[in-house]
């Protein structure tokens, strides 16, 4: 898309940041049903396919996280230089390539190298990263909204999922992995067109505001020779202007802040990381079938929806501390409940509003957190290399869920667990103050 249609979208009325919300919500929407939250529907079918125990199994998915920890910063690197376009670009099609030759491996082994090497891979650096640092580079005054919105795709993701459970019932997991390749084709080109790097690429300032100073030399000029000097002096220019943090990589590292956000982080991740794996075959040990289990695991995605707009909301008004912290507490008192659930409806549905709701908000507001704190201008890849410092939950919650079932043939102590460490990354949150910025 040149500049001219941007010009066009422009005049329409509609500030163009908000087609890049909904190709980051669409973006988010691949990822969660055929990643974050639809593969666990394949996890109980691959376990009987290769005869392994859940410990091993969720290994995969511990070591991608570790990958995707060990990709951020080269992949929020990669988005600031490259843009969310090219990149996406190149996710959809490792991830689509991922899927159909998942569905011909006859070994743990093998679906431990096309997982980690294409898919996770694709994943990481190709829709995870762009998705994310897109809205957030468009937007400041109305950034946690802007970010809100984009992540309802993970929510709205969860509509695939029970379709990805009838279809691996009626069909087998094979059929549906090529299916699903297919499918991350089809719907993500198209969307990977939409998404744009920041606003003063093509003279715009953030949230829609008057055009920046160098307006005139990006309408006379191609976006793709715009240099990336001019544009970074033009975000700078805002910053100063509006008061917005505005910090390199190289400065964030030195605050203890970094650290500690990433250490509150990462207690939450250990949490959410393995419920979203685990969460289908407890449903299924607890007496639902496939499909009923596919079905709750949705309602629990889609609800998240309320909290990725209303927490989104609400960090736009209040300090994100205090809304990270709510939500760390929310996803807490969820765990908590799930490993209570046993067939009674009624805890099922409090589970169902208390986690989704909680995790949902954490998922905006953590995002929303990051570029209130440290800003736009290496937002990607300041998010990426936090996101390698707080994979330690990712990459142990997955596994040690796993592990306490095979030992106890049970989720209870690991679901306690994840309470514990969500409490505790609330607590800690709640007094992580934002950093202040020293200018000229």
């Amino acid at each position: 898309m040149s500049t001219k249609n941007l010009d066009q979208t422009e005049k329409t009325g509609v500030f163009y940041g908000w087609w890049v919300v909904f190709g980051s919500m669409s973006a988010m929407v691949i990822a969660s049903a055929f990643y974050w939250q639809g593969f666990g529907v394949f996890f109980l079918s691959l376990q009987d396919e290769f005869s392994t125990n859940r410990a091993a199994l969720s290994g995969a998915i511990a070591l991608s996280q570790l990958e995707g920890g060990m990709l951020g910063p080269v992949g929020g690197y990669l988005v600031d230089r490259y843009g969310p376009r090219r990149m996406m670009t190149i996710g959809v099609t490792m991830m689509g390539i991922g899927y159909v030759l998942m569905s011909m491996v006859n070994s743990l082994v093998m679906f431990y190298i096309v997982f980690l090497a294409i898919i996770s891979v694709g994943m990481s650096i190709g829709l995870r990263v762009p998705a994310i640092v897109a809205p957030a580079n468009w937007f400041i005054k109305k950034r946690g909204i802007a970010i809100g919105i984009a992540l309802t795709g993970s929510g709205f993701g969860g509509v695939f999922i029970p379709i990805l459970g009838w279809l691996i019932a009626s069909y087998g997991w094979r059929t549906t992995a090529i299916i699903a390749g297919i499918s991350i084709w089809v719907l993500g080109y198209p969307i990977a067109t939409i998404l744009r790097t920041r606003p003063e690429d093509y003279g715009f300032l953030p949230d829609g505001e008057k055009p920046a100073p160098v307006a005139e030399v990006v309408e006379a000029a191609p976006a793709e020779i715009v240099t990336t000097t001019t544009t970074d002096q033009a975000v700078e220019e805002v910053a100063a202007d509006t008061g917005e943090a505005d910090f390199s990589l190289k400065d964030a590292l030195k605050m203890p802040v970094f650290w500690f956000l990433a250490m509150a982080f990462g207690l939450r991740q250990f949490a959410v990381g393995a419920i979203s794996l685990h969460q289908v075959p407890y449903l299924v040990d607890t007496g639902r079938s496939l499909e009923t289990a596919s079905i709750i695991l949705a309602s629990v995605t889609v609800t998240s929806i309320i909290g990725r707009l209303g927490f989104g909301w609400l960090a736009d008004r209040f300090p994100p501390r205090y809304i990270m912290a709510l939500s760390m507490l929310m996803v807490g008192l969820g765990a908590f409940i799930l490993s209570n659930v046993t067939g009674e409806m009624s805890m099922l549905l409090l589970y169902i509003v208390v986690y989704a709701i909680g995790w949902g908000g954490g998922a905006t507001t953590m995002n929303a957190t990051r570029g209130a704190y440290f800003g736009r201008r290496a937002f990607g890849t300041i998010s990426g290399s936090m996101d390698f410092v707080q994979m330690f939950g990712l990459v142990l919650g997955p596994v040690f869920a796993g592990y306490v079932f095979d030992q106890t043939q049970s989720y209870s102590i690991a679901f306690n667990s994840f309470a514990i460490s969500a409490f505790a990354a609330g607590v800690l949150m709640f007094f992580l103050r934002p950093p202040k910025q020293v200018r000229d």
